[in-house]
């Protein structure tokens, strides 16, 4: 009888025992949660305290429950419950933390440079053209180009016989034409190339390419408070798939101006195409404002400062795969149309709301320019519906499904120079105030001409030449947010309407 009795304590010891381990990993769980939180910072204190009395309150009755008759098995399920959701928790909050380390601290760019040949050519390596005359990009990144030529003479163990070309365009006809077999040139020019010679990309065979990695400084404004003060950011779409770091052009141009007083947001779209100077890079000749990402953000940024006669502080810089991606782990998006209309790869948005557009789509809408009324002038209005209708979808519960999703998406394909304080203390103003924005519209148009560029020699390409007048208005739209002053909708209304 008395060895029944004292197995059955055994018993219950153990089990109590269990629940205690348990309660303990309950315990560093939430220790570990609240720190990672505390690193990020992105909660108000208000709601940190809320969760600190909660977590405590848990974790107390989990461990204490273990030495009562009664509330253990209650307290086990709780350990059980609680631990796995500190589990995702802290996962959540790790990789948010991961990933907004990686987005602020991009310390490299990267130049692609290929070594193409047409494709019916025999050769298969870069050895088997060892005796060829190669095209050799020489502007716009050409030191880099040069580089490559090294790397690549040092593998085949003797020099390349290159010709140099200032006009990426001569060289591309040279080789269709024979006069040089291959050539040496930065990929980024790719979709420059493409313009002229549509079937470029299917016309050529790279026998090799070569990655070219170069430190950056640290491109940043003054360290404002961002919850106080006005600032506008610089947002560069750049037309690749990938890395964000690889060197392309800047295919959307946007100064996004935020009044965290006023609650105010000011959009301000550039085309593309825009005709201007390029300061410390053209020596006073005109080139397209796309050309100026071949060069890097801060070119675009003191291009744009110079345009505009403002300050820009900050930048953000993403690519293709950043948009496509975010709106399809949002669960697509809602784009209110100007016009109906078809792209040029097929893709038909009605007049009005479009809605649950996939990521795919989106992009497809943020691109097109051939087929609306206004050419590049309204391209830049649908990637402003774009960008507000990804706005609304992350300040909605979709953000929440979504949010890994978002996460993939940001890590390897946006960067910007605000400060990881910086974006958190938005965050955590946002939270603690719940406050809605009051997102604004403007855009600068011009008239389409032909002209010679910068980057691109002797050829004649299409080009937009500033409306000097709407450069102005949208300027002066700018200047007062940075203000501090509300921007009502009639004076946007008259930047639009000019």
């Amino acid at each position: 009888m008395g060895n029944t009795k004292n197995k059955r304590k055994k018993k219950k010891r153990n089990r109590h025992t269990g629940g205690k381990i348990l309660a303990v990993i309950q315990i560093i769980l939430s220790v570990v949660f609240m720190a990672v939180l505390l690193m990020i910072n992105i909660l108000p204190i208000k709601y940190l305290l809320i969760v600190f009395g909660l977590l405590m309150f848990l974790d107390v009755f989990s461990l204490g429950s273990q030495y009562t008759r009664s509330a253990h098995v209650v307290g086990k399920i709780d350990c059980v419950l609680m631990s796995v959701l500190l589990l995702l928790g802290n996962i959540y909050l790790i990789r948010t933390n991961a990933t907004l380390f990686s987005i602020t601290n991009n310390e490299y760019k990267v130049d692609r440079i290929a070594i193409a040949v047409l494709k019916d050519n025999p050769a298969q390596t870069l050895s088997d053209a060892v005796d060829y005359t190669f095209g050799a990009q020489t502007i716009g990144g050409s030191d880099k180009v040069e580089q490559a030529i090294s790397e690549a003479s040092v593998e085949i163990g003797q020099d390349l016989s290159c010709e140099s070309y200032s006009d990426p365009f001569v060289m591309v006809e040279d080789l269709y034409n024979g006069y040089v077999q291959a050539i040496i040139y930065n990929t980024a020019y790719n979709d420059s190339i493409v313009e002229t010679y549509p079937t470029f990309m299917e016309d050529i065979r790279e026998l090799k390419h070569i990655e070219i990695k170069t430190k950056v400084d640290t491109v940043s404004g003054d360290k404002k408070n961002v919850t106080k003060e006005p600032f506008t950011v610089f947002i560069s779409g750049i037309d690749t798939e990938g890395s964000i770091a690889t060197t392309s052009r800047s295919d959307v141009n946007m100064l996004v101006t935020v009044n965290p007083t006023t609650k105010q947001i000011l959009m301000t779209s550039i085309p593309r195409d825009y005709y201007v100077t390029l300061p410390g890079i053209s020596d006073g000749y005109y080139d397209k404002l796309t050309h100026a990402g071949l060069y890097g953000v801060e070119c675009s940024m003191d291009t744009l400062s110079e345009l505009f006669y403002i300050s820009i502080d900050y930048y953000a810089k993403v690519n293709f795969t950043t948009l496509r991606d975010m709106v399809n782990a949002l669960g697509g998006v809602d784009l209110d149309s100007k016009y109906e209309f078809t792209t040029v790869g097929g893709e038909h948005f009605v007049q009005g709301m479009n809605y649950d557009v996939d990521g795919s789509s989106a992009l497809a809408f943020a691109r097109e320019r051939y087929n609306l009324p206004g050419g590049d002038n309204d391209r830049v209005i649908n990637q402003q519906i774009v960008l507000k209708a990804i706005i609304n979808k992350c300040i909605s519960p979709a953000i929440l499904t979504g949010y890994m999703g978002i996460m993939d998406s940001l890590s390897d394909s946006f960067e910007t120079s605000l400060s990881q304080s910086q974006i958190s203390s938005l965050v955590r103003m946002q939270l603690d105030d719940g406050a809605s924005w009051d997102i604004k519209s403007s855009r600068v148009v011009g008239t389409g001409d032909r002209n010679y560029c910068y980057s691109s020699g002797d050829a004649l390409l299409y080009v937009m030449v500033p409306d000097y007048t709407s450069v102005e208005n949208a300027a002066r739209l700018i200047n007062k947010m940075k203000s501090g002053e509300v921007i009502s909708d009639e004076e946007v209304a008259a930047v639009l309407n000019y």
